[in-house]
């Protein structure tokens, strides 16, 4: 578990969209993501597609900094992660850069040896 919230650091700073889209599972359970920015949770790969296309044309500056919090079973298929995410991002449209920390939930399953998000949420930033 270590090694993807190392991943997602890694491709957040470099901003690696395409790289953070194959973290998720594409084939099923269907990928959702609840965030703040969207007024409804993204459903499905094309929703999901189109939230990193979106995320892409925006962002020209990113460095995430992400700790394991909390890490359990819930049954043999399906783990849940906690972390607390700290991050500067700066747009497109400035120089300014933004500052935060996010507490991300995400729901992990198996796959080719592998965790893949399939649920994500992070509620308004702290």
């Amino acid at each position: 578990m270590p090694d993807l919230v190392r991943e997602y650091d890694k491709l957040w700073s470099s901003l690696d969209f395409v790289g953070l889209a194959d973290l998720w599972e594409r084939g099923g359970p269907q990928p959702i993501y609840v965030g703040d920015e969207y007024a409804v949770p993204l459903v499905g790969n094309d929703d999901l597609d189109r939230h990193w296309a979106r995320v892409a044309s925006r962002v020209k500056a990113a460095s995430m900094s992400s700790a394991l919090h909390a890490f359990d079973v819930v049954d043999e298929a399906v783990v849940r992660a906690v972390l607390l995410s700290r991050w500067r991002l700066t747009g497109r449209e400035s120089d300014f850069e933004h500052t935060g920390a996010s507490w991300i939930t995400w729901l992990l399953i198996r796959r080719g040896g592998r965790y893949r998000i399939f649920t994500t949420w992070s509620p308004r930033c702290i």
